[in-house]
């Protein structure tokens, strides 16, 4: 396995673990802190997070990846896509809380 191979291998856990994480979150919610821990799931999704980004910067700093500063205006045109689809699972009446 290359050094690049392992980074991508770190990677996909970490996306995982994010995911796993926010499932937590949606099940218990943010605030809870799980036994035997001290941080908060919102605290422990951000913590999960930088995991993440650490690891795409080490593929960026290696030339691998577009580092997450050339990404531009995709992380705007990201939530605006979210708010757009937010608002037709409003209108479709599956989304509460609108």
């Amino acid at each position: 396995m290359t050094r690049t191979e392992h980074l991508l291998v770190v990677l996909m856990e970490e996306c995982n673990e994010v995911s796993q994480r926010a499932a937590k979150a949606l099940r218990f919610g943010l605030s809870e802190v799980q036994p035997e821990q001290d941080a908060t799931n919102a605290q422990r999704l951000a913590s999960e997070m930088a995991d993440l980004i650490g690891t795409w910067r080490l593929l960026a700093f290696e030339g691998r990846v577009d580092p997450i500063s050339m990404f531009g205006d995709s992380p705007a045109k990201k939530a605006e896509k979210i708010e757009k689809y937010l608002k037709y699972s409003a209108e479709c009446g599956t989304l509460e809380g609108t």
